[in-house]
């Protein structure tokens, strides 16, 4: 990053190609954070807002999708109203990160090299669109199957109940969590860019992926056979495609196949 905050405040000597020449003193740089954070501020509570008034709807809906048609408890008073609260949060910052991250881009871009502008955007439209796709694998996949079989372990003597705020964080903390590893195919994509591990390697270290991807899995879900399956099997997908990615990526930087990279 250093290349780039040296770009950003005018430090880097070389005279850069088309928004990359822009200077700035660091003054302007910090006011144009400021705008930067106002305006992302400013659109995220307007989102929050606008979520606040589906809260209702969207709170049934996520019930209606885990627990069919038995009902949430709400245990305390105030327990309804922050699970809206939370939920409205939480959608209407997820609305808003596309908007997020055309910010960041419009703040970073004047710091980048062309070659680097025609990587940035396409991976952050990438970062965004996989971490919709984790989102809602969780949310259609991965959380019905595990709040049912969790829920049938009740006894004659244990009725299986839950909470509405507990329902609804362990629902956030499987969908983060899910968002967060989908985020894997461009981490291994932005190594094999820069040239620190081959594609070579990552082939061969397929079967320690795979060792760690489950361990994660173990990690987010409860740790039992079924969840963990069905969250080890899609990335253990997304590594082999993020091989060929890195593959596809490592030959357009014009390095030999056979090449090893720092790491390989």
């Amino acid at each position: 990053m250093t290349p780039l905050i040296d770009r950003i405040l005018g430090r880097d000597g070389e005279e850069g190609e088309g928004l990359g020449a822009i200077s700035m003193p660091l003054l302007g740089h910090l006011e144009e954070l400021r705008r930067t954070l106002f305006r992302t501020a400013i659109v995220a509570i307007v989102l929050v807002g606008a979520a606040w008034a589906f809260s209702d709807r969207l709170l049934d809906a996520l019930i209606v999708r885990l627990l069919g048609s038995q009902k949430a408890l709400a245990l305390t008073p105030g327990e309804s109203f922050s699970a809206r609260m939370e939920i409205a949060l939480w959608t209407g910052g997820l609305i808003a990160v596309p908007y997020i991250l055309f910010e960041i881009w419009r703040f970073v871009a004047p710091g980048l090299k062309k070659n680097e502008r025609h990587f940035a955007m396409p991976w952050m439209v990438a970062s965004g669109a996989l971490l919709y796709t984790g989102i809602v694998f969780a949310i259609e996949l991965l959380l019905p199957a595990m709040v049912s079989m969790l829920m049938s372990f009740g006894t004659a003597h244990v009725e299986a109940r839950v909470s509405v705020s507990s329902l609804l964080h362990f629902a956030v903390k499987l969908a983060a969590g899910c968002g967060l590893l989908f985020q894997m195919p461009l981490l291994l994509c932005l190594l094999a860019w820069y040239g620190l591990v081959s594609p070579a390697a990552l082939w061969k270290a397929w079967r320690h992926a795979v060792f760690f991807i489950a361990l994660a899995a173990a990690i987010i879900t409860p740790g039992d056979g079924p969840s963990m399956l069905i969250l080890t099997a899609p990335l253990v997908v997304l590594y082999f495609l993020s091989v060929l990615v890195a593959w596809l990526l490592w030959r357009a930087r014009g390095r030999p196949a056979r090449s090893r990279g720092r790491f390989a």
